[in-house]
């Protein structure tokens, strides 16, 4: 399955390249105490936020709610969600609308990732994060909370 993954973001790159679509999707910085919540997905090479596209018809904190639970078994209140901001991005040859929600836990949550998609997910010191290559999204956001 991760080969198929593997294989599979790397034709959509090179669709990307070609028809540089427009994409929709949702992410959520998960915090625990001063520590955030970074994912590795199977078919990149950089940390990330849990998330992903937003479907037909599907609110962005349903979408950000949904990936949570697919992706790391994470069982969030959409009450809990706080949204920060809408960013737009240009990366991977398509333009990015990535809505960025905020999630704040009080204890350690049992972290089940699905081993396809998700491979690793750890709680991170966010000044050690700026010495790794991230996401220009992620790099700002990062960047205004330590400020």
């Amino acid at each position: 399955m991760r080969a198929a993954l593997w294989l599979a973001y790397r034709i959509l790159l090179a669709w990307w390249f070609v028809f540089r679509p427009q994409h929709h999707g949702a992410v959520v910085a998960v915090w625990l105490g001063g520590r955030i919540l970074m994912v590795r997905h199977s078919y990149r090479s950089r940390l990330s936020w849990p998330g992903g596209g937003i479907g037909r018809g599907e609110e962005p904190a349903d979408a950000a709610i949904r990936e949570l639970r697919e992706e790391l078994g994470l069982a969030a209140d959409r009450a809990a969600l706080i949204f920060i901001e809408k960013a737009l991005e240009r990366g991977e040859h398509r333009y990015d609308h990535i809505w960025i929600f905020e999630l704040k836990l009080t204890a350690p949550p049992a972290l089940e990732p699905d081993g396809r998609e998700v491979v690793a997910a750890i709680f991170m010191n966010p000044a050690e994060l700026l010495a790794l290559p991230l996401a220009p999204y992620i790099r700002a956001y990062l960047q205004r909370r330590i400020a």
